[in-house]
């Protein structure tokens, strides 16, 4: 009877304990299962995000492409001057409160820019793009030069340091050569004059004082004062030299001296 009581209570427990390691069995198969079951949702999630998250990530990345190109295509000034480098290698040196902007096509089929303000240009050479300012009232083309150009003041203003520049204003064109400064006043009037140092030949032949004075007047922008009782007085001959030797040449016969009371103002006098 204890024999047989023994042998339940051991087959009892094998039982148990089969059931048990078929249960962690179960549990393990179940727990792969789930597993598996998550991997698969999560490959299947990134198989549909993935290529929107490409997507979105080229949108992204052209827009802010976009948005600094257009940053580049304008160049501004503050309150202090500011020197830019263009994508043609000119270089801009902006005064301020100035705004240079460059056309979309700039580089590749154009070198054309708006401006307002005041501002110097070395531009660089390029003979099959012309590098062309639109100064609002007034064109300004060029192909590789230095020069200053004042669209900001009344009276706009280029002053060509060296190379070749041309202006178009309300129909007329004017080529300005090195040290020359063109000038478009209030009233619409254009003038273009040299710098004081800049030799011109200057046909005085039988021509009276005062229109000889007139003339280096208009040439360099100066005001020249002399004595009035010289103004009919007539002179000959061709001379060739920068101002302060043209107006001492023509003020030898008189015996009359140069004074210089300012940049723009001399006086000829005993």
């Amino acid at each position: 009877m204890d024999f047989e009581n023994q042998w339940k209570s051991v087959k009892e427990e094998n039982r148990k304990m089969k059931d048990s390691a078929d249960q962690r069995i179960w549990n393990g198969l179940e727990n792969k299962i789930r597993s598996r079951n998550k991997t698969k949702r999560f490959l299947w999630a990134a198989a549909v995000l993935l290529p929107l998250f490409t997507v979105m990530t080229l949108f992204l990345t052209q827009n802010d492409m976009k948005s600094s190109y257009h940053q580049q295509m304008v160049f501004r000034s503050e309150r202090m001057q500011k020197e830019f480098t263009l994508p043609d290698g000119s270089i801009i040196t902006l005064e301020p409160e100035s705004e240079l902007t460059l056309a979309d096509n700039f580089g590749t089929k154009t070198r054309n820019v708006s401006f307002k303000g005041k501002a110097f240009f070395s531009v660089a050479k390029n003979k099959a793009l012309p590098f062309v300012i639109d100064a609002n009232g007034f064109k300004v083309k060029v192909l590789g030069t230095k020069f200053l150009l004042d669209q900001r003041s009344e009276d706009k203003k280029v002053y060509l340091k060296e190379g070749k520049v041309k202006i178009d204003y309300k129909g007329n064109t004017t080529y300005l050569l090195p040290k020359e400064t063109w000038l478009a006043e209030k009233d619409g009037a254009e003038k273009h004059f040299y710098d004081q140092d800049v030799v011109r030949t200057f046909d005085f032949n039988e021509m009276k004082f005062g229109q000889a004075i007139s003339q280096l007047e208009k040439t360099y922008n100066i005001s020249i004062i002399y004595p009035q009782q010289y103004k009919g007085n007539i002179i000959h001959g061709n001379i060739t030299g920068d101002l302060d030797k043209v107006i001492k040449t023509i003020g030898f016969p008189f015996n009359l001296n140069t004074r210089k009371q300012s940049d723009h103002h001399i006086v000829l006098e005993k």
